[in-house]
Parts: C-alpha cells; structure tokens; sequence
C-alpha cells in the first residue's frame, strides 16, 4: 500500500490544489512561504484544469494529453516542493495538516528502525531522446536494508544547464540548479521507488544540460537513511 500523501487520480489532485490556495491566503505569510510559490501553485493549477478541460472534451488529442501530462506534472512538482520545505509540523497543527488534506502524523509505534546503508545511483543511456535510465543499488561496502522492513529508494533529481542556471531559471517551477549539487539535499525533484531500474523523461530544450541524481533508502514510515553519492549525466 502507498504510503505517499500526494493524490494518485487528477481530480483528486486538482482538489487538494485548490484547498491549499485556500488556506494559503490567509497561512502562506504566516507559514513563511514566499509569495512566488504560491503563485506558481496558482498557474500550475490554472493551467492543470484548462487542459484536462480540453483533454475530457471532444477535442482531445494525442498533444493535449502531452500538454496534460507535463500540466500535472508541473504542478506535482511545486506542490511537493511547498510540502517539502514549509507545510511542516510544527509549526502546522493537527487541524491544519486536515485543512490541507494532508496525512496525519502516524502515532503508532513502529518496530521498522531508520534504513541502514547507502545507496547508488548510477546512469546509462537507452537510446530514446531525452530519456536516461537510473539505476539503484546499495553503494560499494555497505549493505541492503532487510527487505522484510518494506523499504524502497527515495530518488531526487535536479537540472543544471550549461554554466549553471540564471536567478530566472532556478525560480522556474523546475528549480534549475545554479551550481553542481553537493549532496541530495540540494535536489528538490523527488519519487519513490521500489524498483532497481527507473526511465527518467526530460523535455526537449533540456538537451545537454546535467542531470544529477541522489537516493537514500526509505522505509514504510517515511523514515529516510544516510544520502548516498551525487551521480551525473548529460541529457541527450
């Protein structure tokens, strides 16, 4: 069972949107997060509704479910990123994570202990366009955690364009990185996986800019390990 707290159908998606811009009009000065972001929430979701609009109607096409896809995407990413960085407790209350349609914190005691080891990302290129394909596997000297304690890999990514990305482009929903990462925490794109061996699909004009990635186990609770090494690639 996913344990993930972002909604898994667009509807659903689209709600939770629309209920965190409600609270955030009077929570987003309060909670500290930045006006920007919330702007861009704003047009994600804007944007996320006119096109599924289009995609539900009669004039759907094989673009518009491209321009889809990418729309809720977009918004995934920055909702995540506000979840990440600023929808914390404390400060937030039980009666606000509610408010947020967000999960709360699980009070049961847990006998499954924070992850063990590291792990490794390392890079091949399976010759699609703009595709590159990660794979997972604990890093040289250390070991696996017990698979019994339902672990899975926590995987961030982040873009850096050639020479490192503009103050315009690291304010982009994208978060383009301005320096090479040091470490995982500087990688703000997340997914959870399971799986050994994962596709990474870019965009286009992301054609020769830097991909890094970094992973750390993490168990059922949510409870993450030690970051592992920052792996690189050139998109192709």
């Amino acid at each position: 069972m996913s344990t993930d707290w972002y909604p898994r159908s667009r509807d659903e998606q689209l709600h939770m949107a629309d209920r965190w811009l409600e609270v955030f009009q009077t929570k987003a000065t309060v909670w500290g997060i930045p006006p920007d972001n919330v702007t861009a929430l704003t047009a994600d979701r804007d944007t996320a509704k006119q096109i599924l609009a289009v995609v539900k109607s009669g004039e759907r096409t094989p673009a518009s479910v491209v321009e889809c896809n990418e729309a809720f995407k977009a918004m995934e990413t920055e909702a995540r990123f506000i979840k990440k960085h600023y929808l914390l407790s404390p400060p937030l209350t039980l009666a606000d994570l509610t408010r947020l349609l967000l999960p709360l914190p699980d009070a049961t005691h847990t006998l499954v202990g924070t992850p063990t080891g590291q792990p490794v990302v390392t890079v091949t290129y399976p010759g699609g366009p703009h595709v590159l394909t990660v794979h997972l596997a604990p890093l040289p000297g250390t070991e696996a955690p017990d698979n019994r304690g339902d672990y899975g890999y926590a995987l961030y990514r982040g873009i850096m364009p050639q020479g490192g990305a503009t103050m315009e482009q690291a304010a982009d929903v994208k978060h383009y990185l301005m320096n090479a990462p040091l470490s995982g925490d500087e990688l703000l794109h997340y997914r959870f996986t399971r799986r050994k061996k994962e596709p990474v699909d870019f965009a286009a004009e992301e054609s020769g800019m830097t991909a890094y990635f970094c992973a750390r186990y993490e168990n059922r609770k949510g409870i993450v390990g030690k970051w592992g090494p920052v792996s690189s690639a050139i998109i192709p």
